[in-house]
């Protein structure tokens, strides 16, 4: 067994491709629910609304918290993306997320953070009515319906896009913008 099967919070650092336990680490934490940095605020939900994306999230294997804020990202962008007459470009994106390589030094918050988004946490919060979504988030949604920003069948793309724009120290939002914004985008 290794040492990661035995300590799920056990971090790797991750230089250039390249897998290492990262040894001495002092993060201790669970796995966190958003990105370390995110200040989160409430979101009242309709528990309904989440169950469909609580399920995904369990199968998944990670916390539903987690499967919220990244799924609402992605929705944003997918919805934003609508609004230009740019869907078509959501394959470009895909493809670019799947070719996704470190390009830095991950910090101990970023890597527990990508470690969570790969298989991290169980599901709390999901069904009492209140979800936490990070501020930058929370502003954007307005008015908007739950079920149009928790589609269950967006989770997989969500962590794909999430981990890419992790992996070059960028938002989601930020990381699509760019892709698209590229010469090949």
């Amino acid at each position: 067994m290794s040492v990661i099967a035995r300590n799920p919070y056990r971090l790797r650092l991750l230089l250039g491709g390249a897998e290492d336990v990262l040894q001495g680490s002092s993060w201790d934490a669970p796995p966190p629910l958003a990105r370390p940095a995110d200040r989160c605020e409430p979101w009242p939900v309709d528990p309904t609304a989440v169950a469909p994306l609580a399920g995904a999230a369990r199968r998944r294997g990670i916390a539903c918290e987690l499967a919220a804020v990244v799924t609402v990202e992605r929705a944003l962008i997918g919805q934003d993306l609508d609004a230009l007459g740019l869907t078509d470009r959501m394959p470009f994106l895909d493809a670019a997320a799947a070719s996704a390589a470190v390009t830095r030094e991950l910090s101990e918050p970023a890597s527990a953070y990508l470690a969570a988004l790969d298989r991290g946490g169980q599901a709390r919060g999901c069904t009492d009515g209140m979800l936490a979504l990070p501020m930058r988030l929370r502003e954007r949604i307005a008015s908007r319906s739950p079920a149009t920003l928790l589609e269950a069948e967006l989770l997989e793309c969500a962590i794909a896009w999430e981990r890419a724009a992790l992996l070059v120290g960028r938002t989601m939002s930020e990381w699509a913008l760019l892709a698209l914004a590229t010469p090949h985008g």
